[in-house]
């Protein structure tokens, strides 16, 4: 059996050291100190409180032809078109120019999380890591329209003449907007300007990439399209000893345009009403090529969230702080494994001991 005065003495010795180690990380560590005075919360959005209203406009210039619907197989009695006021015999293609005209409000629960890091030393916020799913889950679907310039053409079954060289809206059915998110691409940090009690306002201008996937009459015209953009997120957080309330608004407009590169498609069905004679509907096929998309935002969105504080490795004792109290219980289960195993080796050692010192607070 080892001499019980010979382990006193080496535990002392281990003691005096790890003072004297802490004397010196304290003294040359001004950075780790500065850190150490704040704290990270780990932050979701509530769905209760939290509502977001964004107007949107997709418009996609494009341009082909327009046939009737005429088959003379399966379609014996469909529309038969012709340019022009006179001449031509069969089915015969109509030039025109066009657009996709996409607008409307959405209206959703968005839903996300990030990293919100408070030092109330020296008032300041810090964001990372911020996801955010701004349709919550869900998809939005808005009417849609094409604006139509064609040339002068008639159509038979019904007999009409149309007459070309202006705008002509044709409602042709839906767009769908099935993925809208933003994610975090750099750290973003803003002021803390305090209030009553433990409660500050703050404003943070987050760097973003917003992810978008949609598409119009089936056809998608951005498909996972990626933009950079700003988050700019303003409100207020209250603190305290284990976590942080907030209640924040967006509010922001946005338009980027992107270039379509495999943007054909072919015999669209489309409904025009006659306008002379009025009363009937000719059945055309619609072709073309999608040059472009625009897409338009105004975003408006109320968060409610709340965070819970991150544990700070080497806080053994569940204070928030790394202190000679998680010091002591460290070197009480020196050699042993157990909650002063920080870094899960199997037995409490320097290693251990390291991984307290670099976070000491105080």
């Amino acid at each position: 059996m080892k001499n019980p005065e010979m382990k006193n003495m080496t535990l002392a010795r281990i003691i005096r050291a790890s003072a004297a180690l802490v004397a010196l990380s304290v003294a040359a560590s001004v950075t780790s100190a500065t850190l150490a005075a704040g704290a990270n919360y780990s932050c979701s959005i509530n769905p209760t409180g939290s509502s977001l209203v964004q107007t949107t406009g997709i418009t996609a210039p494009f341009s082909g032809t327009l046939i009737g619907n005429y088959n003379a197989t399966t379609n014996p009695t469909g529309t038969l078109t012709r340019p022009g006021l006179f001449g031509g015999s069969g089915n015969l293609p109509v030039n025109y120019t066009a657009s996709f005209a996409v607008n409307g409000n959405i209206n959703s629960v968005p839903s996300g999380a990030w990293v919100a890091s408070i030092d109330l030393e020296t008032l300041q916020v810090t964001i990372r890591s911020l996801s955010m799913n701004l349709l919550g889950g869900t998809s939005a679907t808005l009417p849609a329209t094409v604006n139509i310039n064609f040339q002068t053409f008639r159509t038979f079954a019904p007999n009409s003449t149309f007459f070309g060289g202006f705008n002509v809206p044709v409602p042709v059915g839906d767009a769908s907007i099935t993925e809208l998110r933003a994610v975090q691409t750099a750290d973003a940090t803003g002021a803390l300007v305090p209030q009553k009690g433990n409660r500050y306002t703050l404003a943070v201008a987050v760097p973003v990439n917003v992810i978008l996937s949609a598409d119009v009459l089936g056809s998608p015209v951005a498909e996972s399209s990626v933009s950079p953009g700003v988050l700019p997120l303003s409100g207020t957080v209250t603190v305290t000893d284990t976590g942080v309330s907030l209640a924040l608004s967006i509010s922001n407009q946005s338009s980027e345009t992107q270039p379509i590169t495999d943007g054909a498609f072919t015999d669209q069905p489309i409904a025009l009403p006659t306008v002379l004679p009025a009363g009937n509907t000719a059945n055309l096929l619609m072709s073309g090529t999608v040059t472009q998309v625009t897409l338009s935002t105004n975003l408006n969105a109320t968060l409610a969230a709340t965070g819970t504080r991150q544990a700070v490795p080497g806080d053994l004792d569940g204070d928030f702080l790394v202190n000679s109290s998680d010091l002591g219980i460290l070197l009480t289960s020196w050699g042993q494994p157990g909650v002063s195993d920080l870094n899960a080796d199997g037995t409490t050692d320097s290693a251990d001991l390291a991984i307290v010192l670099t976070n000491w607070t105080a």
